[in-house]
């Protein structure tokens, strides 16, 4: 029985209408569904995505996606997960980390999260054959040998619930299949690029096979540290997987993987920018902050000029940082050092027929995945010791999810339902940490050190998930479905600090204070006497705990020491409905449209709170408090429609969406006697609005147009909170406004265009020219108060980078090569991140854009 009326039916054209209108208004710039064949030029491909658990078209799926398959992967030049900033709508990857780290740190639509410590888990999801990644240390990953990358937009709450407010980027790795073959691919390039891949695909028996890929991707860096001059902000990673695909019967399928990642970086270089005339000029104040006060009452070189001689005094390319391997160094180089580890089973059983169930597809994914990591940070970007981090043993996590998945259908296919279950655990022991602030062994007292704060903190943590969802989707004519899902998640995480203060008599050389009796840790006194010049290697200074557990127990009787516990529940039912409208035939005609369908879509998002040191955590006596912050929760309304028109020659994807973003997880600075301590706040609320569009368009079978743009408008409605007073000194608190500063890493209008045009001959084979332009408005990158104060100085400026590509596929239809070249233009001066600190020392450590690289890519395909 029909139970849509002529009058709805109506009301669902001029929906459609009104949404074609907007079509036909934007300038033709979907990700990324057009292919080519070898002899014909370009078409349009259906792109199969895993957005709603089940495999369905891209363009039948009521949720603001990007796709992209392998080979539109190549022809974009995508070859890590930070490359799709700027060509999918509303994705800020920060340039390719977070701060001075190369972790991943990805924001969709103005939502995500800074911090990247296991205390707090991003706001986008990153999954891997259907495995949460939890940590952002390694999962920047390369594309190798991957089928498929989705960026799933908006709030997930139901399907991919595991605190992603922002999205979901959906990694899916090749299988192993019946027939042997694989590929080996090379890449040299500028700055001594030298990548190399290869897979290779091998059956066992009839029924088993198995694909063995390993790669490595290494390029010198392109910032050097004038101190040592050491190359920073490099690539050198290395990647191994195996898998098994066993296919024990006709319904039953187990997919076992093992993969291994290393890197072995530097940091991301940081130069320093000095901030003070225009923090100056922004409060009527010329003062210098507590912290910058006090190191330059004892210095030869002020901090000022410390900054200066890491950033105005030397090219873009080149900064000063105290972590080097000089002679005189005591901090050793930075490093960013990362191995990964992941096993995942993934069982698949159709039961056929099961109760009311017409079909019913059993799917189980267990998974393990360790995480190794050693991060180094100068947090200041400039050779004075002002404030830094670094890790002295390497920290690791362990997490373990088992999910279960039931997806079936009834009433002959008009009802789809998918129901799961889902467990995670992650524990993280010893998760070491060793901080100064205001150091120097250069100063005007000889024989002395300047040192206003050094701890060493052991954080252990424990975050325990369960979740269940459902979600049902329901034919209510052949034009119309309607979809209801629902998630219930508890989290639980418990955190346990344990922080010593730094013993004095082993920072320096020979006997420590030899003219007076001084108290072996720290105090009001900042200047610390020695009988000898220098200081002792960093890696030798003594707490009151064991830094490397190594047993060593009579250093726990030094220094000072404290420890503390917190632990927080949360939970919430997070409820989505969408229905899609399927154009009618009339549509169809009147709009040479092939395939039409518009839908509308409320979701909501959750990410639980956690537990964090408070603001002033050691004071000599041991840890005072730990903070606690709120979940934040995300509920968006969406409309949107999927189109391919005029025989397949354009496909249009268009959605406007209204977010309503509550208790914003926020990342900021606290000071502790003016020594900066990394925090979580909750913004009040804030209201993200926008449109966006992905478009391919064939004007002939030779030429191809892909584009997408989006454009958003984020704005804090309530933000009051604990701010320090700009300009004062002892960086006093007051309870602030701070709902008129910009929301970070948010762009209003980025917009991304490549075009391709094919050319073949049977002698030569298929050319194929390519150019691309990616554009972004402003971005701020500031974090406190006083930052905004100086906004201008920490935004960065609108830009255009320029990308191009020409592919020859030789006519052994097997072997492809590749001149590319990214950032024609040399964009070196381009600000994607870095370390703002106005209030700590009036300045900000910037990191910019990669410069022009330019290279060779040759790929051979074997076997079947």
């Amino acid at each position: 029985m029909n139970i849509v009326d002529n009058n709805n039916l109506l009301s669902i054209n001029k929906v459609f209408k009104t949404l074609l209108m907007a079509v036909a208004a934007a300038t033709p710039l979907s990700l990324m569904a057009e292919g080519e064949t070898k002899d014909r030029g370009f078409a349009l491909e259906e792109v199969v995505v895993t957005a709603r658990k089940r495999e369905e078209s891209v363009q039948e799926v009521p949720v603001a996606v990007s796709a992209f398959s392998a080979e539109s992967m190549k022809s974009l030049g995508l070859s890590n997960v930070k490359d799709f900033e700027g060509v999918v709508p509303g994705l800020n990857m920060g340039g390719g980390g977070n701060g001075a780290k190369g972790d991943s740190n990805p924001y969709i639509r103005g939502v995500g999260q800074r911090e990247t410590k296991v205390t707090v888990d991003g706001a986008v999801g990153t999954y891997l054959d259907g495995v949460y990644i939890g940590r952002a240390a390694g999962a920047l990953l390369d594309a190798v040998d991957v089928e498929s990358i989705q960026v799933l937009r908006g709030p997930q709450g139901t399907l991919f619930g595991k605190n992603t407010t922002g999205g979901a980027i959906v990694i899916k790795t090749a299988r192993p299949g019946p027939d042997f073959g694989g590929h080996v691919d090379v890449t040299v390039g500028n700055y001594n690029r030298q990548n190399a891949s290869a897979a290779v695909n091998v059956p066992i028996t009839d029924s088993l096979f198995s694909r063995i890929t390993v790669a490595s991707v290494k390029r010198d860096g392109f910032t050097t540290n004038v101190l040592d001059g050491t190359d920073w902000s490099d690539d050198d990673r290395l990647m191994g997987v195996g898998q098994l695909r066993w296919e024990v019967t006709e319904d039953l399928l187990a997919d076992l993987l093992i993969s291994s990642t290393k890197t072995r970086q530097l940091s991301r270089g940081q130069k320093c920018k000095f901030l003070g005339d225009a923090i100056a000029d922004a409060t009527g104040l010329d003062l210098k902050p507590l912290l910058e006060g006090n190191y330059d009452a004892h210095s030869v070189v002020p901090a000022e000029d410390e900054c200066n001689a890491s950033g105005a005094d030397l090219p873009n390319d080149k900064f000063a940082s105290e972590h080097n391997n000089s002679a005189d160094s005591i901090f050793g180089s930075s490093v960013y050092e990362v191995d990964t580890y992941t096993y995942a089973l993934t069982l698949g059983w159709n039961a056929g027929e099961v109760g009311f169930l017409e079909n019913l597809d059993v799917k189980s994914i267990s998974a393990l995945r360790t995480t190794e990591q050693m991060a180094d940070e100068d947090l200041d970007g400039s050779g004075a010791g002002l404030t830094g981090r670094k890790a002295p043993v390497a920290n690791k996590t362990d997490q373990y999810s088992q999910e279960f998945q039931f997806i079936g259908s009834s009433m002959d296919g008009k009802l789809n339902i998918t129901l799961g279950l889902y467990a995670f655990l992650e524990e993280t022991d010893g998760d070491w940490l060793q901080s100064y602030a205001a150091f120097n062994e250069n100063i005007t007292t000889p024989n002395a050190i300047l040192l206003a704060s050094s701890q060493l903190t052991e954080r252990e943590t424990e975050n325990k998930a369960t979740a269940a969802y459902a979600q049902f989707d329901y034919d209510v004519t052949e034009r119309i479905e309607v979809t209801f899902g629902i998630r219930y998640t508890d989290e639980t995480r418990e955190t346990r600090y344990k922080e010593a203060g730094v013993y004095l008599p082993s920072i320096g050389v020979g006997e420590f204070c030899p003219n007076a009796q001084c108290s072996t840790y720290l105090d009001t006194i900042l200047v610390h006497e020695f009988s000898e010049p220098g200081a002792a290697p960093f890696d030798q200074w003594q707490y009151g705990f064991d830094a490397n557990n190594n047993g060593n127990l009579e250093q726990r009787e030094l220094g000072t020491f404290g420890e503390s516990k917190g632990e927080r529940s949360d939970h919430a039912w997070t409820p989505s409905f969408s229905a899609k409208f399927l154009a009618s035939d009339e549509m169809m005609e009147t709009f040479s449209l092939d395939d039409g369908m518009a839908f509308i879509t409320l979701s909501q998002g959750f990410r639980s709170g956690g537990v964090v040191v408070a603001n002033g955590d050691f004071d000599g006596n041991g840890i005072n408090d730990l903070a606690q912050f709120e979940p934040e929760e995300v509920e968006n309304i969406e409309i949107g429609i999927k189109l391919d028109a005029f025989d397949r020659k354009l496909r249009a994807n268009m959605a406007a969406y209204y977010t309503d973003y509550t208790d914003i997880q926020l990342t900021t600075i606290k000071l502790d006697g003016g020594i900066p301590l990394p925090g979580i706040d909750n913004a009040g609320r804030a209201v993200i609005q926008g449109v966006e569009g992905e478009f391919t368009i064939l004007p002939s079978e030779n030429i191809r147009i892909t584009a997408s743009f989006a454009y958003t408008d984020g704005d804090y409605k309530e933000y009051d909170i604990e701010a320090e007073v700009p300009g004062d000194p002892a960086a006093t608190t007051v309870m602030t406004d701070r709902s008129d500063e910009p929301m970070p890493r948010l762009a209003e209008w980025t917009a991304f265009i490549a075009a391709d045009y094919f050319v073949y001959t049977e002698t030569l084979g298929t050319v194929i020219p390519s150019v691309s332009m990616r554009y972004s408005s402003e971005i701020y990158h500031g974090f406190d108060r006083t930052s905004f104060l100086v906004a201008e100085e920490l935004t960065s400026d609108s830009v255009i980078f320029y990308d191009a590509r020409l592919t020859w596929q030789l006519p052994d239809d097997r072997t492809t090569v590749t001149f590319w070249g990214k950032n024609l233009t040399n964009e070196d001066d381009y600000l994607v991140g870095g370390v703002p600190l106005p209030a700590v020392n009036r300045s900000a450590g910037q990191v910019f854009a990669e410069p022009r690289t330019y290279g060779l890519d040759v790929s051979y395909r074997f076997g079947e």
